[in-house]
Order: C-alpha cells, then sequence, then structure tokens
C-alpha cells in the first residue's frame, strides 16, 4: 500500500539515499533529475515547495516534491519524481503517481503540470498513458505536460 510523508527529522537521510542510479551510489546529478537532498535543500529557501517520502508497506520507496503558489492553489507542478532504482520495473511508479495526483485532487489541485527530459521515452510513455498532454512549452531540453484532475 502506498502511502506518502513529508521529509521531516526521521526520514531526511533515508530520502537522500534514494538514487536512479543503477549501481546504488547517489550523486548530485541523477539519471533523470539532480538528487533528493539538493532538492530538499532547494524547498527550505521556497515555501511553495513540498517534498515528500513515497512509502510502499512502510518501505521507504521515492520520493517527489511538487510546486504549489498560494495565488494559484488550483495548479501544482510536479518538480521531482523518482523511484529508487531497486524498486523499479515492479510498477511501483504508476502506483505511486496515482496517489499522489489523488491527494493533490483531495487538496483542491485541479491542474497539474511537470517536465520531462525530451530524452527520457520511459517516463513520457508513462506520462501519456497516465492522460497527460504535452503542452508545446519546452524549456532547454525539457517538455511540459499537464494534467487535468
Amino acid at each position: 500500500m502506498i502511502r506518502i510523508k513529508a521529509v521531516d527529522a526521521q526520514n531526511i537521510l533515508d530520502v537522500c539515499e534514494l538514487t536512479t542510479n543503477q549501481d546504488g551510489i547517489g550523486t548530485t546529478k541523477e539519471r533523470c533529475s539532480c538528487c533528493n537532498a539538493i532538492s530538499i535543500a532547494a524547498a527550505k529557501y521556497d515555501p511553495e515547495m513540498h517534498p515528500h517520502a513515497i512509502y510502499n508497506n512502510n518501505v521507504l520507496i521515492g520520493f517527489f516534491m511538487y510546486r504549489r503558489a498560494e495565488n494559484q492553489a488550483e495548479a501544482a507542478t510536479i518538480c521531482r519524481f523518482m523511484i529508487d532504482d531497486q524498486f523499479q520495473q515492479k510498477g511501483l511508479e504508476e502506483k505511486a503517481l496515482e496517489h499522489i495526483l489523488r491527494g493533490l485532487k483531495i487538496q483542491g489541485v485541479k491542474k497539474v503540470i511537470l517536465a520531462i527530459d525530451d530524452a527520457n521515452e520511459n517516463a513520457k510513455n508513462r506520462y501519456l498513458s497516465f492522460g497527460f498532454h504535452f503542452t508545446g512549452e519546452i524549456n532547454k531540453t525539457e517538455c511540459y505536460y499537464a494534467f487535468e484532475l
């Protein structure tokens, strides 16, 4: 069962050790994004950022962070979403994303936006299968996708 918990003093070190690198060693530059420690540090300087740990049956499996501006509470941008390499390819990415979207909808979010590296075909296919659509916006190598809740 998927559960989402805010990053806090009890789980921060474990969240920072999660990695998408196949060798299991975290680096500042992961395969598809920056490491969780940098994301969490950035959130400390931006009150609109919300970092969260993802658990499956009480086992930490991933991390996500979203931005939600107070003056645009009906929209959220997923800035980071990752499942640790040892838990990938087990259907947990999809289950976690479903849970995240359901949670955002409960909070009153009506539109979710995310950016995907243009070279990340797996992520593009996953988000398209969920109903995200390409917005036409591109920033450097990132393509933006949106989903209406």
